[in-house]
Formats: C-alpha cells, sequence, structure tokens
C-alpha cells in the first residue's frame, strides 16, 4: 500500500461537481426565500461553510425540521453571490453590492467571503466614501479595513469636509474624526465649517451634537470677531443653544488690546492637533561590536545621516512654528533577537536576549510622549519570537526558549494587561518572520526541530482569526530562516536570511490570491537578522550579519521598479535588530 498519495486537482474538480449540483438543484434538501428570488441548496454544503447554518441546521430548529429559510431582507443577487462564493470559492463585487454582500456574509459567519469584501472595499478605497467605508467596516469589526478608511480621512480631511456623503455620516463617526491628533485642514475653523454644515442637514436631530463637536475644536484660533460672526451664523441656522453660547462666547479684550479668557500660553506650546505629518524610520536595540544596545537611531526628511533624535513640532502663541528635536529615550532593557509591531504611533518590543539569558519582558514605545512603559511579560522568555497587529490587536508567537523552539500563538488583551492563548502554530519555529495581510497573520520560514534536530524550514502558514485555526500555505522556494518579512501592495516578501549554509540576498514575493510564491531581484547584500520596514511604498532592510561581518547599511526596494538601491547608512553597526516606521508632527499652516 503506497500511503501519502495527494491528487493535488481533486478540490477543483470537486468544487466544479458541487458547483454543477447546485446550479441543476441535483440532491437540493433546502429552500431558501430571499426578498425578490427563491433559491434551492444542499443543507451539508451550507453548514461546512458556515457556522451560522451549522448551528441553524443541526439543533432542531424549524428551518432545519422544514427544510425551508425564509430571508425577506436579502435580494436574491445578493444571496446569489455569497452561495456562489460557497460553492467556488469565487464571488463577483462591484461597488454596488459589496456593502450588502459583507453584511450577509458577517451574518452568516462566512469569515472568508467577509476578508474577501475587505479587501476589494481596501483597493476601492477613495476619499469621497472613506468615511462611509469606516462606518461598514467600524460595524462589521474589520478593524484594519477601518483604521485605513480613517487615515485616509485624515490625510485628506478638507476634501472629506466638503464632499455630498459627509452630510450623511453618522455623528459618532464625525465625533472620532474630530478626536484624531492629526487632521489635514487649513485651519481649525475649517472643521467648525464642516460639522456647521452636517448639522444643518438637520437641525432638529443633529443639534444636540454641536457642543460635543465645537469641544473637540480649538476655538483659540478664532478671534472675537469670528466667534461673533459665528454664533450669529448658528441662530440663523437654528442650531444655536446655551451650551454653544457658553463654549463660543467671544473673549474680551484687555486695555492693551490683547485678548484674554483664552487656554494658556502652555495648553497652545502642547496643542494637541497637527494638520501634516511625515514618516520617519526607526531602528531599536541589536548587537554591535559585541555590546548589547538599548538606543534608537531615527532617519527622517531633512536629516544628513541617522540621529538618536526624533523631529518635534512646538506650536507657539505668537503662531509661530519651530523645528526642534527631541533625544529618543533608551529601553529599559538592552536586547537584541526581539520581535516587534508598530500600531497607532506605538512600537512594541517583546523578548528578545541579553548575553546570559532570554527575556520576556515587553515594552512599548509612543511617539507623541516621547518614551517607553512596560507591558506585562511574555508567558515565556524567548528570543526569535515574531509579532504582528491584526484587525488592531497585537500578536505574538514562535521563539526560541531554554527548551524548545515554541508553537504557541498570543493575542494581547490591553484592557486586561495580559496574554491571552490562541490556537498554536502547526509547529514550533524561531526567528521566523510574521506579517498581517487581508484578515490573516502569515508565519514564515524560520527555524524548527525536525528529526530531533534544529533545521531551517521553507514552510509557511496562516491564521485565520475567524476560524482560529492555521492552515499551511505553499512553502517558500529557499528555506530560509533570521528573515525579513514586510507587506506592500497587498503582497507578502520574505527577504534575505539564512539557509543553514548560506546567508542570502535573494527575495521572494507571495500572492495570496493565487498561494504562490515569485522570486524577485535580489537585494544588493546578503544579510540575516537585520531590520525591516515599509516606508513612502517601499521596503526598508537595515543592518543584519553578511556571513562575514555586521552591517550599517540600509538598502530600500522599490516594487514598482524590482529594483533595490543604497541609501544612508546608520550610525552603528547593528544585528539582531528590529526596525519600525512612525508618524510625527510635520510642517502646520495657519
Amino acid at each position: 500500500m503506497v500511503e501519502g498519495v495527494a491528487d493535488s486537482g481533486w478540490h477543483a474538480a470537486l468544487t466544479r461537481g458541487l458547483h454543477e449540483a447546485w446550479q441543476r438543484r441535483l440532491f437540493t434538501d433546502l429552500v431558501i426565500t430571499a426578498q425578490d428570488e427563491v433559491l434551492h441548496a444542499h443543507k451539508v454544503i451550507l453548514a461546512a461553510a458556515s457556522p451560522y447554518f451549522r448551528a441553524m441546521l443541526s439543533i432542531g430548529l424549524v428551518e432545519g425540521q422544514t427544510q425551508t429559510l425564509v430571508l425577506e431582507d436579502v435580494s436574491g443577487a445578493v444571496l446569489n453571490t455569497v452561495l456562489t462564493y460557497v460553492y467556488t470559492g469565487q464571488a463577483t463585487l462591484t461597488e454596488q453590492n459589496v456593502q450588502d454582500v459583507l453584511t450577509l456574509a458577517d451574518y452568516f459567519q462566512i469569515h472568508a467571503l467577509k476578508k474577501l469584501c475587505c479587501y476589494h472595499l481596501k483597493n476601492h478605497l477613495v476619499m469621497r466614501t472613506c468615511l462611509s467605508v469606516y462606518e461598514v467596516a467600524t460595524l462589521h469589526r474589520c478593524h484594519d479595513l477601518a483604521a485605513e478608511a480613517l487615515a485616509l480621512a485624515c490625510s485628506q480631511c478638507s476634501e472629506v469636509l466638503i464632499q455630498p456623503s459627509f452630510l450623511t455620516l453618522q455623528p459618532e463617526t464625525v465625533l472620532v474624526l474630530l478626536k484624531q491628533p492629526y487632521l489635514n485642514v487649513e485651519s481649525e475653523e475649517e472643521l467648525l465649517q464642516g460639522v456647521v454644515w452636517w448639522a444643518s442637514k438637520d437641525p432638529a436631530g443633529r443639534k444636540k451634537w454641536l457642543p460635543a463637536f465645537i469641544q473637540k475644536i480649538d476655538l483659540g484660533y478664532l478671534n472675537s470677531q469670528a466667534r461673533i460672526k459665528w454664533l450669529a451664523s448658528l441662530e440663523e441656522k437654528q442650531l444655536l443653544s446655551e451650551d454653544i453660547k457658553h463654549i463660543m462666547t467671544p473673549m474680551e479684550i484687555n486695555s492693551d488690546g490683547t485678548e484674554y479668557g483664552s487656554d494658556d500660553q502652555e495648553e497652545y506650546i502642547k496643542k494637541k492637533r497637527h494638520n501634516s505629518q511625515e514618516e520617519v524610520l526607526l531602528v531599536i536595540g541589536g548587537e554591535s561590536n559585541g555590546r548589547l544596545l538599548r538606543n534608537i537611531e531615527c532617519f527622517a526628511v531633512g536629516y544628513s545621516s541617522w540621529r538618536c533624535s526624533i523631529p518635534d513640532l512646538v506650536i507657539r502663541p505668537d503662531s509661530r512654528n519651530e523645528h526642534q528635536l527631541q533625544v529618543l529615550p533608551v529601553m529599559e532593557h538592552a536586547r537584541a533577537y526581539c520581535a516587534t509591531a508598530t500600531h497607532d504611533n506605538l512600537v512594541y518590543v517583546l523578548g528578545g536576549q541579553t548575553n546570559n539569558t532570554f527575556l520576556a519582558s515587553c515594552e512599548c514605545y509612543s511617539v507623541l510622549t516621547n518614551s517607553w512603559h512596560q507591558l506585562c511579560d511574555l508567558p515565556l522568555s524567548v528570543h526569535g519570537g515574531a509579532a504582528a497587529f491584526l484587525d488592531g490587536a497585537l500578536y505574538f508567537t514562535g521563539g526560541k526558549s531554554l527548551g524548545r523552539y515554541q508553537h504557541e500563538l498570543w493575542v494581547y488583551d490591553n484592557n486586561r494587561d495580559c496574554w491571552v492563548a490562541r490556537t498554536s502554530l502547526s509547529r514550533g519555529r524561531g526567528h521566523l518572520g510574521m506579517a498581517a495581510l487581508h484578515g490573516s497573520l502569515y508565519a514564515v520560514g524560520g527555524v524548527g526541530c525536525v528529526g530531533g534536530a534544529s533545521q531551517v524550514l521553507a514552510s509557511c502558514e496562516k491564521f485565520d482569526p475567524g476560524s482560529d485555526m492555521w492552515v499551511p500555505i505553499a512553502p517558500l522556494a529557499q528555506a530560509r530562516a533570521y528573515l525579513g518579512v514586510a507587506v506592500i501592495h497587498d503582497q507578502l516578501y520574505a527577504i534575505g536570511g539564512y539557509d543553514g549554509s548560506r546567508w542570502l540576498n535573494s527575495v521572494e514575493r507571495y500572492d495570496p490570491l493565487r498561494d504562490q510564491w515569485t522570486t524577485v531581484s535580489s537585494m544588493i547584500s546578503a544579510r540575516s537578522s537585520f531590520g525591516v520596514t515599509v516606508s513612502h511604498g517601499r521596503i526598508y532592510c537595515l543592518g543584519g550579519f553578511s556571513g562575514e561581518s555586521n552591517l550599517n547599511t540600509v538598502e530600500k526596494y522599490n516594487p514598482r521598479t524590482n529594483m533595490w538601491h543604497c541609501v544612508q547608512s546608520m550610525q552603528l553597526r547593528r544585528y539582531g535588530l528590529v526596525a519600525a516606521t512612525v508618524y510625527v508632527p510635520g510642517s502646520t499652516r495657519r
């Protein structure tokens, strides 16, 4: 008997057969009545694809007993799209149907189709509808899509405020927008004009929201004449209330012509909102010339070299904008081979190793306060683990402890400051790469235990948080550990590393829709244990070990031209480092 024989084409053949049976109504045993159409389906197929159907059809509910299901609020066209996906794995999504398909996929708990809808919305995200997409994504708990839509709204806020779709937004969405520390507008008065326009659409129903909105606008930039003008405008539009009068009462004038009753000087200097921002690169920790590092280096536009300081914009009461530099604070623990992930201008550094021990400690750097704070420790002391944010949650997996390569997956509970276990990797991996893409986590390569010995891996797997399962995906063409992993333009890159005998400069690109790796242009230098991050649409690889020496060189990759270029080198030669891209306030226009 021959074991382990597999037919790679069988899945496609089975899918074709099931689809044909559905189209011809062969052996169907469930009748679904939609708003304008009656469809037939197979209970076992729906139960396999959807926990919703599995529960409904197997616990004695009337639908399971009568073989009928009524969905009065669902159009036949949308239901057909969902059922076509169930039977074939394919769906025709358009601007007109994608939100309805997403709603039904979420209701039926068909997580893969839900992710496909989010991918479609992300690829068609435009300024005029971005906040409407934010509302849909928030409703369906698609946190990554919601964050991207909100970021687009912030970056093009002046245009968003004058779109007809702005008038249709829920009040909670407008409030979320006003709370953002970065909004690309010419002035705070532009925000006031936008919210008054929004409220004017339905004065009776929306008037009550205006005080909360106006409190989020910095009225310190409106002089007495401007405030009087706006109070008169609000009264004319039947939007004026006592609360608004109290908030917007004109400031009184001193005998020397200056206004008082405004915010004090200190508050102006600490102004929380900026209307532009810039990306900067950070490299953190690692080892250099036998010494473990705690420090951070930064590179920003206008820097002639890497520095241990980050740009800072201070807004003075006299409306002068002064560019200063803040010294970057060091971590509490020097560490190498740690994991990192970035979210909302926070950089998380997890685990790693010192000269004589592995670490469980976790630290978080805030760009806005330019300070570090401690998180609760990882459940285990490990080095060579990997971290990524998915749907606003921080995940950590893999790594090497004193005893073995780890396979547990942990998610950080921010409210309770603790780590919660999820389904583990299929195998232990250390010095792997991990990234989030299309609503899933991807674990790539690394070192594992095979036959009792350490071996560099080519295998990769994908985690779906909806089903809480890891599934294998196509393996790398080249086994690699100590690699860099990055996501750009909805594709995953596995870069450099070490294959057990050679240091690599080769690069592979993964297409998640085709489950296929493709070789692209190699780096200029072979390197392992380096930092990798994405900035301005380019992948940056920083430092590492070439097989002969530690590196301070930096390369960037342009995916559009498929070319690598050398850029400004770091101050220190580092390996076992991590890298991150963060936003800092840029120049401000008034």
